[in-house]
């Protein structure tokens, strides 16, 4: 397997040997980037030779070796007596009488020529681009003499190593036999795939695997090794796509090891710049012209960790920081940040890289700032902030700002900062932002906004914070914190939601409008995300039983699934078209969303509008006779402000129907009431959505009874005509023709039907309305 593909190398250096049995010494030099095998074929030629009965002297340079005098010559000849030479260095000096020079170049090759005629020498050194000045000497003198001599000198190095005499020398040395090694083929993957192993892949599941390993990799051998060991190690199961683990970052750190320091440095640059990373920002990052970073990527590109300039993928990327401490990683993201910002990136970029070295921070600065925070970050995270907001980024606004927040010292929020936090905490999770609600009481939105360049002035942030409050029940709060900042659209919608959501006493209730809900709804669905106010208005609109309008709200909720971004855009959607849905008689989609809505929300994150999903979950269960289910939700805790809102009022409803439909007549005739004598302290009449009265004649009729001669005064318009059709001996489909509904909204408007009836059959029907008839009830 480590061999796939290097049977020419091979063939080669045995051909090189094979000339020096016959004429004279050679000299060959293996290049390989890290990873490519040199090593392997190195060992490899090494034991054909040996087995083909020549001496064999192997060292291996090493860079903690490099000024260590004839370190590399020591290891040649430290066993050269098992072969018949003599051994002319003693501790990495030769033995020389008082006055020599011990390093004297010439001591290798007095040591091979002393060895006589016979069987050539073969003389490997890997990493030979590591090997210290004496040593490098020695085998420059060797190279210059070998047509005196039977050795065969192999050198192994990385391609193009950047050094000065007199290694340069000896790897450029005009009578080296150059046997450059690359990268495997996409081919020379699948082969090396399916080389002979223990749990080797067959052939035709490593041709499958080998296009996506080759790009995984880039063909080095070493990333491969590393790749398959992962994918061994994910049995009984192993994935069809490449996993990047714990052996594939031990290959890529081997890789980088070998490629040194420097390139080391330069691959952590582009993990940590990813994207964003150019040959300038890259060279500004090192403190290193561009031509040194474009040197050092040729190395990278070559080790197989590059593709289009960029690390070849997030595996690698992970690889590449892997080991690196808390510290340490703060350093380079905050010189990333620094160099972006100096270079002008946009700020949500530069924000990125504040925010992660603050990670890896500690302590406070003189001034108060976080540790390490330079003056412009505080603006540039406030302003990296706002572009997240209209992006619809929430959390990572919200990220942002408190970062700024820190950046700035610290310290109670107030004002605009404070507006701004809160908006994109509601955005990510209303429940967030309970804790911060004082704060809004006290000073809703006095000062800057906190985000440089935003023109909203103090009303627009006052109208959001009140937003907030009414969301969470504080209704008088809000009235103040909206209380003389003049006609803005957004202090406007804030004063009607107020009117609506909560009527005053004795006052006219607040007309809601259904067109701007629509587009409120609209906004929301198409990615715009509102702030808290809007958000609050629309909970509000829905509730306004404008049923004629059913059409165009089940039309744009239609889209509710496809919706995409925070969960209180998406929780809204969903309970909108939960009411929408179940005030037009379509129970079971009404009851799917309204359970989708609260599983996105905790209840306390809903605030009062809990009650929007929950009423419209109950009323949809009851409809369909699931009452564990209704029960279910009604255990939901709801906070004791909604009662005094329109949301309690419909969930007082839902709920009195509920306990009618399960036999507990008094106890929802209580529902009725209260949701009767809460819309008389507002001067509302009971009118579609929000008429208690049906339901209520419903509770007090005994069984077997009827109120006011009329067996149907309980039933809806919707239910009498479905009703009249049915008892005329009419099937669902037909009065679903006749009325221009769904034969599924017949159905459940007959369910309706006779259970307020107490009827068992169209026949039954058919007598009551027969009773209707006789006693001139039109």
């Amino acid at each position: 397997m480590e061999l796939t593909r290097r049977g020419g190398e091979l063939r080669l250096l045995d051909e090189l040997l094979e000339s020096v049995r016959r004429t004279r010494g050679a000299v060959a030099l293996v290049t390989g980037s890290p990873g490519t095998g040199k090593s392997a074929l190195l060992r490899a030629f090494a034991a054909r030779a040996a087995a083909a009965g020549a001496p064999v002297l192997s060292a291996c340079a090493s860079p903690a070796e490099a000024e260590l005098p004839l370190g590399v010559v020591s290891q040649l000849l430290s066993g050269a007596g098992h072969h018949g030479i003599p051994a002319a260095v003693h501790h990495g000096r030769q033995d020389v009488g008082e006055g020599q020079d011990g390093t004297q170049p010439q001591v290798l090759y007095d040591a091979l020529r002393a060895a006589g005629p016979g069987q050539p020498v073969v003389v490997v050194v890997d990493d030979a681009h590591h090997t210290d000045e004496a040593s490098a000497r020695s085998l420059l003198y060797l190279c210059g003499r070998l047509t005196a001599t039977d050795v065969l000198l192999v050198l192994g190095a990385q391609p193009r190593p950047s050094l000065s005499l007199p290694l340069a020398e000896l790897l450029e040395h005009a009578s080296c036999v150059r046997v450059p090694l690359q990268p495997l083929p996409e081919d020379g993957v699948a082969e090396f795939l399916g080389a002979p192993a223990d749990g080797a892949m067959d052939t035709a599941l490593a041709q499958r695997l080998a296009p996506d390993w080759h790009r995984f990799t880039g063909g080095n051998p070493r990333l491969l090794r590393g790749l398959l060991e992962d994918h061994r190690d994910c049995e009984p199961v192993r994935p069809a796509r490449p996993v990047a683990g714990t052996a594939f970052r031990a290959a890529v750190a081997g890789c980088l090891r070998g490629a040194g320091t420097a390139v080391t440095r330069t691959a952590r640059a582009l993990a940590v710049l990813a994207e964003d990373a150019t040959l300038t920002r890259l060279a500004r990052f090192l403190a290193v012209p561009e031509r040194t970073v474009s040197s050092r990527m040729e190395r990278l590109d070559a080790v197989g960790l590059l593709d289009g300039g960029r690390l070849r993928h997030q595996g690698v990327r992970a690889a590449v920081l892997d080991g690196l401490s808390a510290e340490e990683s703060a350093l380079l993201h905050a010189r990333a940040a620094r160099v972006l910002y100096d270079d002008g990136a946009e700020p949500p970029v530069v924000a990125v890289h504040l925010i992660a070295a603050e990670a890896g921070e500690t302590g406070e600065s003189g001034d108060g700032r976080a540790a390490g925070s330079p003056a412009w970050a505080a603006p540039l995270l406030a302003e990296a902030a706002g572009h997240a907001l209209r992006a619809g980024e929430a959390h990572r606004a919200a990220q942002f700002l408190r970062a700024a927040h820190r950046a700035r010292g610290g310290g109670p929020l107030a004002g605009g900062p404070l507006a701004a936090l809160v908006r994109a905490e509601w955005e990510n999770d209303p429940a967030s932002v309970i804790r911060h609600l004082p704060a809004l009481e006290r000073a809703p939105g006095s000062g800057a906004s906190g985000l440089p360049g935003d023109p909203r002035a103090e009303g627009e942030q006052r109208a959001e914070a009140a937003g907030v409050l009414l969301w969470h029940g504080r209704h008088e709060q809000a009235a103040r914190a909206v209380a003389g900042f003049g006609e803005s659209a957004a202090v406007r919608e804030v004063r009607a939601a107020l009117g609506y959501v909560r009527p005053a006493p004795g006052g006219s209730p607040a007309v809601p409008d259904v067109n701007t809900a629509e587009l409120v709804l609209d906004s929301i669905i198409h990615g715009h995300a509102p702030p808290p106010a809007v958000a609050a208005v629309l909970v509000a609109l829905l509730y306004a039983g404008e049923t004629e309008r059913a059409a165009q709200w089940c039309a744009l909720t239609a889209g509710a699934e496809r919706v995409r971004g925070t969960p209180a855009r998406r929780a809204v959607v969903f309970a909108a078209a939960a009411v929408v849905h179940t005030r037009t008689g379509l129970h079971g989609t009404g009851g799917e969303y309204a359970g989708r809505a609260l599983a996105l929300l905790s209840p306390g994150a809903w605030g009062v509008a809990v009650g929007m999903p929950l009423s419209a979950g109950v009323r949809s269960a009851t409809a369909r006779g699931m009452h564990e289910e209704a029960a279910r939700l009604l255990r939901v805790p709801v906070p004791e402000a909604m009662f005094r809102t329109r949301a309690g009022a419909h969930y007082l409803l839902a709920r009195g129907r509920h306990r009618l439909a399960v036999g507990r007549a008094q106890a929802a005739l209580a529902d009725f009431h209260a949701c009767r004598d809460l819309m008389a302290d507002w001067g509302a009449q009971p009118a579609q959505a929000l008429d208690w009265r049906g339901p209520e004649a419903e509770a007090l009729r005994p069984p077997g009874g009827m109120p006011d001669g009329d067996p149907m005064a309980v039933l809806t318009r919707a239910e009498r005509r479905v009703a009249v059709q049915a008892a005329g001996g009419c099937t669902n489909r037909a009065i679903a023709a006749r009325l221009y509904v769904t034969p599924s909204t017949v159905e459940q408007h007959l369910t309706n039907v006779y259970r307020k009836l107490r009827v068992k059959s169209r026949g039954d029907l058919a007598n009551l309305v027969g009773a209707r008839a006789a006693v001139g009830v039109s």
